[in-house]
């Protein structure tokens, strides 16, 4: 018998689970970002970044990762600037409403995978991942749509397209009851502290946990593994860590350019709503 469990935490920050396909990116090319705007008053909006951290690089803003190829994916994502009071949730369905005539999901996600000072800029409330095929160019088609009077009313501020790295894992370990072992797991904690959000599948004689989000530095992961084989009265050598999907294209960590906030203000555009 197949089963398959959904385990979530609360937290300021949110995980979600989303879909995993490779992105049609090369996988030499930097983080890249664009922005829809709507300010209420029309006037010129701010560029992202202008104020960014200096000397902001792999080694200080990403995690230390060698879990990555196509354990890594770059992921286009709409990050959404709102006044307190805002209507996230009539917000995002505005995207929704967007995203729909291209066929697009859009899944939540946490604002954790951006850049430590693209988050400091942009802080939005609300961020949503496409499907991980997606370009910049049909982000840009959803925030450009949704855009305008009615989600200034709904206390929108500006829509941010970016594109970001996330990991997208598959950790699994055999079990003789993975049900058990999944009620065992989501009783301990260990996994919800680490990850977040998580998709779990028993099913087969093994237990699965499905991972998309922000990078996880090497040390987490291998949390990760320890977590799930201590209920399991194993070892975490018996844990394996694969890509969620093996179609697409992956990203190595090792040859991946340093975030600039230079390329940030390149790739950077605005419109109003």
């Amino acid at each position: 018998m197949k089963t398959k469990v959904l385990l979530t935490t609360t937290a300021l920050l949110s995980l979600a689970l989303a879909g995993c396909t490779g992105a049609d990116v090369s996988p030499n090319s930097p983080p890249a970002q664009d922005a829809v705007v709507a300010p209420p008053d029309n006037s010129t909006a701010d560029t992202v970044g202008a104020s960014a951290e200096e000397g902001l690089d792999v080694g200080n803003s990403r995690p230390v990762v060698s879990y990555d190829g196509l354990m890594v994916r770059r992921r286009v994502v709409i990050a959404v600037n709102s006044e307190m009071d805002a209507d996230l949730a009539g917000l995002r369905a505005k995207l929704e409403a967007a995203a729909a005539p291209l066929g697009l999901a859009l899944t939540d996600i946490s604002p954790d995978v951006l850049e430590p000072a693209v988050l400091d800029e942009v802080m939005p409330e609300l961020i949503v991942a496409l499907p991980a095929a997606a370009t910049l160019e049909e982000g840009r088609a959803v925030a450009g749509q949704a855009a305008g009077e009615d989600t200034v009313k709904l206390g929108a501020e500006g829509f941010h397209v970016l594109q970001t790295l996330v990991h997208d894992l598959c950790f699994t370990i055999p079990a003789d009851d993975p049900a058990a072992l999944a009620a065992a797991v989501e009783t301990e904690g260990i996994l919800s502290d680490a990850l977040g959000s998580y998709g779990v599948t028993a099913d087969h004689g093994k237990l699965s946990v499905n991972y998309t989000g922000p990078l996880l530095a090497d040390n987490i992961v291998e949390s990760v593994r320890e977590g799930l084989a201590r209920p399991a009265h194993t070892s975490a050598s018996a844990v394996t860590v694969e890509p969620e999907s093996t179609g697409g294209t992956g990203v190595d960590m090792e040859t991946e350019p340093p975030w600039t906030a230079e390329a940030q203000r390149g790739a950077h555009t605005t419109a109003h709503g």
